[in-house]
């Protein structure tokens, strides 16, 4: 029987590049992990995953239905696996009715949360899914939202449940009933070395230097990038605008949106960026 690491995040926080520096670090190829097969790209909400693992039609059940049957799924994928498997989540961390956790800890390796500054995300959110940068707001700010099947690639994905950028964040750093490690993606780009090493640490994965410089430098964005140019990236949306990989930045919130965006978010969000780092103690952006 094998086990699961979540590497859980509200989109656009990270999550692939986690991925791409976890790739190259467990594989052993002398160049960069292909993008297109990070640990054959496990996503907690494929569509197909569930239907395999079911013996069921997804597209013809309620929300309700498939939601009480997903901790199920991730079993048998723990179970049919030869080791332990690395799978990207978007969802919040919440408990379905009558089926405990949407995570079960008892099959859980370990848990990374990757966070980043929700000024940063609205403009890449809004790139990402070609919509406008006050409609990702609406989505960072809403209390409801989802992922449906109107926003992120309906054919292939299951609905999940996000929340607010608070509520997501503290649902996995406060609510959830497993260990969770947390890494800002801002940490990352700083110290992309330091902070990766600290991940692999909380994973129980043997940290060494070599590889680990070596997973690093592979996984660089400009090569990311020329990767995306040459092979394309097929977990890009198909209503998105330019490149997955965009700048690999953080701080571009202050050329990509107006002081009353930057308001609103601080308004509605301010409690948890001051307790993440993003607001100073006068409670203005930093």
């Amino acid at each position: 029987m094998g086990e699961i690491a979540w590497l859980a995040s509200y989109p656009k926080s990270g999550n692939t590049w986690l991925r791409v520096l976890l790739n190259n670090y467990l594989g052993s190829s002398d160049g960069p992990a292909d993008i297109n097969r990070m640990n054959e790209n496990i996503i907690a909400s494929d569509r197909k995953l569930f239907d395999e693992l079911t013996g069921l039609e997804s597209t013809g059940l309620e929300e309700e239905s498939i939601t009480r049957l997903r901790p199920g799924v991730y079993q048998a994928l723990a179970r049919e696996a030869p080791g332990r498997l690395y799978v990207k989540v978007h969802d919040a961390w919440t408990r379905t009715e009558g089926s405990g956790p949407l995570f079960p800890p008892e099959i859980t390796a370990g848990t990374v949360y990757v966070l980043r500054n929700p000024l940063d995300l609205v403009a890449s959110i809004a790139h990402h899914w070609g919509i406008h940068a006050d409609q990702a707001l609406d989505f960072l700010c809403d209390p409801s939202f989802s992922l449906a099947r109107s926003i992120d690639h309906p054919a292939s994905q299951l609905r999940q449940f996000l929340g607010s950028w608070t509520g997501h964040a503290l649902s996995w750093l406060v609510a959830a009933e497993l260990p969770v490690h947390l890494v800002r993606y801002e940490d990352l780009l700083r110290e992309p070395a330091r902070a990766f090493e600290a991940v692999l640490v909380s994973l129980g994965v043997a940290v060494e230097p070599d590889r680990l410089a070596r997973a690093v430098a592979f996984s660089d964005f400009k090569l990311l990038k020329s990767q995306e140019e040459q092979a394309g990236f097929k977990e890009k949306p198909r209503t998105g605008k330019g490149q997955f990989f965009r700048q690999g930045t953080s701080g571009q919130w202050r050329e990509e949106l107006t002081p009353a965006q930057v308001r609103r978010l601080v308004e509605s969000q301010g409690a948890a960026m001051a307790r993440f780092g993003y607001l100073d103690t006068r409670g203005e952006p930093v």
